[in-house]
C-alpha cells in the first residue's frame, strides 16, 4: 500500500475512535456517518462504521434526510440514477411510436427522442434513429435503421452528493436492501 493511501486512513481512525468513546450527543451520529463515508478504504472496511452507515441508509430508504454534521460544514443531497452514462459520441434516448399512412395501410415506427433518463443510447447525430415496424402479417418484421443500444444499469443507483469545506464528492450505494 502506498504511504499516500495510508495517511488519510491513519488520520481517520483516531477521530472515529474518539467519537465512539465520547458520550453521545444528538449530532454525533451525522458526524460519525460522515467520517465513515469519507474513509478512503470504504465505510464497510471499519467495523464501527457498518452500524451507523447502515442506519443512515435505512433512514433515507424510509424518506428521512441524510444525517448532517454541522461541525464539518457538510451537507448531503441524495439522488438516484438508474443507468450509467451512454458511451462517448452517444446520448440517452427513449422510444416513441409514431403512426403514419391511412387505416388500410397503417405503418408505425419507433422513433428515439433524446431523454436524459432514457433506457437506450443512440449516436449523437442520429437522435431520430428508428426501427420500422410493419403491420402484422406482412412478414417484414422490424428493421433497424440506426444503431440503438440498451444503457447499462447501475448496480448501485443511489448516490449521495456530499459537500464539505473540502469540496464535493459523490458516493454510490444501493438502498433497495434497506427498504
Amino acid at each position: 500500500m502506498k504511504m499516500i493511501g495510508v495517511l488519510p486512513l491513519v488520520a481517520f481512525l483516531p477521530t472515529l475512535a474518539a467519537l465512539s468513546a465520547a458520550p453521545a450527543r444528538a449530532d454525533d451520529f451525522g458526524c460519525k456517518v460522515l467520517l465513515c463515508i469519507l474513509n478512503p478504504q470504504g465505510w464497510a472496511s471499519v467495523g464501527e462504521c457498518v452500524p451507523p452507515v447502515e442506519r443512515a441508509f435505512r433512514m433515507v430508504a424510509h424518506g428521512e434526510p441524510w444525517p448532517q454534521c454541522p461541525e464539518a460544514g457538510s451537507s448531503g443531497r441524495i439522488g438516484y440514477e438508474k443507468f450509467k452514462p451512454c458511451p462517448d459520441g452517444t446520448i440517452a434516448v427513449s422510444p416513441e411510436t409514431e403512426s403514419s399512412g391511412s387505416d388500410n395501410s397503417s405503418r408505425s415506427q419507433t422513433v428515439y427522442k433524446p431523454d436524459s433518463n432514457g433506457a437506450f443510447c443512440a449516436l449523437r447525430n442520429a437522435t431520430n434513429a428508428s426501427w420500422d415496424t410493419y403491420p402484422r402479417g406482412s412478414g417484414s418484421g422490424t428493421h433497424p435503421i440506426s444503431s440503438v443500444t440498451r444503457r447499462e444499469q447501475r448496480t448501485e443507483p443511489n448516490y449521495l452528493d456530499l459537500t464539505t469545506t473540502d469540496g464535493k464528492q459523490r458516493f454510490w450505494f444501493d438502498l433497495s436492501r434497506y427498504q
